[in-house]
């Protein structure tokens, strides 16, 4: 059997990460579930993101929203 340098035996995961909404965030193994989850979060609080080990790999709503201009 060849040596595959893609192989792995660990699952991938994604982050959603709302940051207005720290309780709603949620890890998961489903791409497909993770930008749902991703895109419902930021029309209820404005911006969420899916994360792939620590990259942002997708983004739904505008990123201004959470953050503190003074």
């Amino acid at each position: 059997m060849p040596y595959s340098y893609f192989s792995s035996n660990k699952a991938m995961t994604y982050e959603i990460i709302c940051p207005s909404a720290p309780e709603e965030n949620e890890t998961t193994t489903d791409l497909d579930r993770a930008m749902l989850l991703c895109l419902d979060l930021s029309e209820e609080f404005g911006y969420a993101e899916i994360r792939q080990d620590g990259i942002v790999i997708g983004d739904y709503g505008n990123p201004a929203t959470f953050l503190d201009w003074r």
